[in-house]
């Protein structure tokens, strides 16, 4: 079959944008098509910033590849003070930039967050050196990329990763790996996959089918768990302190 890098496909899930993007990762419906990966990683990112150190006084955040932050209240709970960064001048963001150049001055955050944007990067070892930049010492980066997923171009699509290529970037670009987290098993990401291939034929008119898959899923993936295929992955990086 001949690629056609321009033209995603017939049947390409819907990527939304903005506030309802937001909305809809912060809390994902059951009927959704992808509510298994994005309630798997909610979870995920929740234990990753539970397991940050607290501290007295206000913390600065920086959600790279984002309009509106869905995690921001989880953020603010936390004590910190949360900045966004995305592609678009007009998109509402606080900054302009890539996560390769964010333009931003050094030593900057306490804590960046990158979800879902590094397989959308030409340069996803630029962007961690580039994060780690404006990084304080002792700063963290919470970060998430697809191990399996569909084709999506927005604004282009390069890259998937194995849990050890997510390690291997955090620790080529200088920061130590706290903590790595696989969101869900082979029963989760199978019953992702026939969710995908269910919406190329139904679409939004798919919801019931979609709900019975991810309920399913969810149960075999409790009873028999095997994470060496696991949809995707969420990693806590920590910059060292400075000598």
């Amino acid at each position: 079959m001949k690629i056609d890098l321009a033209a995603p496909g017939a049947g390409t899930p819907v990527v939304r944008a903005g506030p309802e993007l937001a909305a809809i990762r912060a809390r994902p419906s059951v009927f959704q098509y992808d509510y298994l990966t994005l309630a798997a990683l909610r979870r995920d990112v929740v234990t990753l910033l539970d397991s940050i150190p607290a501290a007295n006084r206000p913390r600065a955040a920086l959600d790279v590849g984002s309009e509106s932050s869905p995690y921001r209240s989880e953020l603010e709970a936390r004590g910190f003070v949360t900045r966004t960064l995305d592609l678009s001048p007009g998109s509402g963001a606080d900054y302009t930039g890539t996560a390769e150049q964010t333009g931003l001055p050094a030593a900057s955050f306490d804590l960046v967050l990158c979800t879902q944007v590094l397989e959308h990067c030409p340069d996803p070892w630029a962007a961690v050196r580039e994060m780690r930049r404006i990084l304080r010492p002792e700063g963290h980066l919470l970060v998430s990329v697809p191990h399996v997923w569909f084709f999506h171009p927005h604004p282009a699509d390069h890259w998937r990763f194995t849990q050890q290529g997510l390690a291997h970037l955090c620790t080529g670009a200088g920061f130590d790996v706290r903590m790595l987290l696989g969101q869900g098993g082979s029963a989760l990401a199978g019953a992702q996959v026939l969710n995908f291939l269910a919406y190329g034929v139904l679409g939004r008119a798919g919801a019931p089918f979609y709900a019975f898959a991810n309920a399913a899923g969810a149960i075999l993936d409790r009873l028999v768990h095997n994470d060496l295929f696991c949809i995707n992955f969420a990693c806590l990086a920590r910059k060292a302190a400075a000598p």
